[in-house]
C-alpha cells in the first residue's frame, strides 16, 4: 500500500510516497525470469531497446517496470538484461533494480 506522509515547514508541503520495496522486487525478479529463458540471440537482437510496461501486484499496486539491453563487456560479447521498478515519478528517485549477465554460450556469469 502506498504511505503518504508530509510535513509543513515555513508554508511548505513536502510529500513522501513510499513503495513497499519487498513487494516490487519480487515482481522485478519474476519479470526477469521471463527474460532468463530467452535465448542469447534473441536478447542481442533487443538491445538498444527498451522496453517498458505496466504490472498490477497482488496488493493491487500499479507497477511501472523498464528492462534494458545492452553489452556489459562488448569485448567478451557478454549481455546485461536490467530491469527498474517503480509506482510513479516521487517513487523513481529510488527504484528497485535487478539485472543478470549472459554469455554468448548461454552461461549466466558471476552467479
Amino acid at each position: 500500500m502506498r504511505e503518504l506522509s508530509w510535513k509543513s515547514s515555513e508554508n511548505k508541503i513536502a510529500i513522501r510516497i513510499e513503495m513497499n520495496k519487498a513487494e516490487a522486487a519480487s515482481i522485478i525478479k519474476n519479470e526477469l525470469a521471463q527474460y532468463r529463458k530467452l535465448p542469447y540471440e534473441e536478447l542481442v537482437r533487443k538491445i538498444g531497446e527498451q522496453e517498458t510496461f505496466e504490472k498490477v501486484s497482488e496488493t493491487g499496486e500499479k507497477y511501472q517496470i523498464e528492462v534494458d539491453f545492452f553489452f556489459d563487456d562488448e569485448g567478451e560479447k557478454t549481455l546485461r538484461v536490467a530491469g527498474m521498478i517503480s509506482y510513479s515519478f516521487w517513487t523513481d528517485f529510488s527504484p528497485v533494480c535487478s539485472d543478470f549477465i549472459i554469455a554468448p554460450d548461454g552461461k549466466f556469469i558471476d552467479e
